[in-house]
This record gives structure tokens, C-alpha cells and sequence, in this order.
């Protein structure tokens, strides 16, 4: 069970710490690589292939939305009817049905291409590292591209979605979710994970329904809030810039890269270079 109260201030925390750091970048990293992060660049060899005469880097790439999109709009839909907390409601009680749909959703959540692709784009730039146009996500080892990768990374510049990660991802119930090992017990109120091998350094046996509650809730605003979020402030480019074409570095080869001017259309949410 969650309260309104919780789900609120929870709601809060989530969504002030991508702010934080999307901010974070903005004030810190250069300039066209807060641009290129609103403006999705993405290395795309699948559309534009090697001997194409097209180069795979890409601005604008919607190939991740459009393959999400279903997924998150089932997902807002979930939110609205379990989560909307109708006047007089007070909490969402426990209810296994939906319960068993949000196992569903979580691991959904953590393992998704495109989640991860951004969340290692955000843990890169807060280092003012370059910005990454090619990203790899593991298709093993994912538990450790999450924590190590990406969250341990925003820990170093002190940024709290960190701790919303921590509070969210786990690496127990990411595999006993994915792999269907897990039962619910309604008698003690537990999620019982069939995969615990007795490590209690990082392993856990089971989850209580309230405990299970708030690691889903923190999930669930955490890919909300990077895609809203992210949206908002493309929306806002032009007022907050004044103006409405970048200069960004653009990769040409492996070895070469070239400043190349972009704009962004605000009536259609479009960046495009500028020939």
C-alpha cells in the first residue's frame, strides 16, 4: 500500500532530481552537448548503414520512441487508473492483480534500450564528457551497467538521482521479475523471490507489498519524468536560448568530427541541420 502523502512527496523527489540534473549539464557542460541531448543525436546504422554515403549519426532519431511508445502509453493509461487517487482515496491498497502488473511494468522499465541509453547520457555529461552518440547497452550484465555506469557516476557530482535509482532499481527483482521466479504471498503481505541464492550483500529473499509500493513508484516517475521532462525543455529551447539554431560538434568518421549549425521547429518538435 501507498499513501497519497507518500506518493506525493515521492513524486516531488523524482521529479526535482532530473531536473537537478538536466540543469546540472546545462550549467556545466558545453553548450551544443546540452543541445544535442534535447535534440536526441543518436549513431543509427540501422536507417543510414556504413557505405550508405549517409552518416549514422543522427539528430531527432525517434526510432527508440516510436519502439517505446506503445509501452508508455499503456503505462500512463496504468498510472491514471491505479494512481490518480480520486477525491476521498487516501492510498492505493493491496491488490495482487495489480500488483502482478506492475512486476510487469518494472521490468519493462530497467530493461529498456532506451531508458538506459539516456539515463548513460545524463551520467556522462554531468562529467562533461562528450557527448555520447553510440551507446551499448549489455544485454548481460545490466546490473552493473545500472549501478556502476550510470548511477555511481551521478553519485560523484553529489546529483540525488543517484538515490532515486538506489531507492528504485534492484538488481533481485529486475531477475526474479524478468524470469518469472516470484510469487505473491497475500497472508504476510511479501513478494517471495524464488531467485535468492542466501548472498545477503546484494541479494534479498523477499519484498513487502508497502516496501515493493515505493521501489515501483520510483521506477515509474523516474521514466516518466525523463521523457516529460526532456520534452518540456525542447518545447522551451527557443524562449530560454533566444534563437533557434545551434552549433554542434558533429562526427564525421571515427577520427574526424565537424561544427555543423542545426535549428529546432517549435510548431513541429523538429531539429534538423541546416545545409
Amino acid at each position: 500500500m501507498i499513501t497519497k502523502k507518500r506518493f506525493s512527496e515521492i513524486d516531488t523527489e523524482v521529479q526535482n532530481s532530473v531536473n537537478e540534473t538536466f540543469d546540472f549539464i546545462k550549467g556545466n557542460s558545453r553548450e551544443d552537448r546540452y543541445i544535442l541531448l534535447l535534440a536526441s543525436g543518436e549513431y543509427d546504422d540501422i536507417s543510414y548503414p556504413i557505405g550508405s554515403g549517409y552518416n549514422p549519426h543522427s539528430i531527432d532519431n525517434r526510432g527508440d520512441h516510436y519502439n517505446d511508445e506503445s509501452r508508455f502509453k499503456f503505462f500512463i493509461q496504468f498510472l491514471k487508473a491505479f494512481y490518480s487517487f480520486p477525491k476521498g482515496v487516501g492510498n492505493v491498497p493491496d491488490d495482487e492483480f495489480r500488483i502482478t502488473l506492475e512486476l510487469m511494468i518494472y521490468s519493462h522499465i530497467w530493461e529498456s534500450k532506451n531508458l538506459l541509453k539516456q539515463l548513460y547520457r545524463l551520467s556522462q555529461l554531468v562529467l562533461d564528457k562528450s557527448y555520447p552518440w553510440k551507446v551499448v547497452v549489455p544485454e548481460m550484465g545490466k546490473q552493473n551497467f545500472i549501478r556502476i555506469e550510470i548511477r555511481d557516476k551521478f553519485r560523484t557530482k553529489g546529483l540525488t538521482i543517484s538515490e532515486i535509482i538506489t531507492k528504485g532499481f534492484h538488481t533481485s527483482l529486475r531477475n526474479a521479475f524478468a524470469h518469472s521466479e516470484y510469487s505473491l504471498n497475500g497472508y504476510t503481505k511479501n513478494i517471495v523471490l524464488r531467485t535468492y541464492k542466501g548472498d545477503s550483500t546484494w541479494d534479498i529473499p523477499s519484498i513487502s507489498y508497502d516496501a515493493w509500493s515505493e521501489r515501483f513508484v520510483y521506477s515509474a516517475l523516474l521514466s516518466f519524468y525523463l521523457i516529460k521532462l526532456k520534452q518540456d525543455r525542447r518545447n522551451d529551447i527557443i524562449k530560454e536560448f533566444k534563437k533557434d539554431e545551434f552549433v554542434i560538434s558533429h562526427p564525421i568518421d571515427e577520427k574526424t568530427t565537424k561544427y555543423r549549425k542545426i535549428y529546432y521547429n517549435h510548431e513541429y518538435d523538429v531539429f534538423r541541420f541546416l545545409k
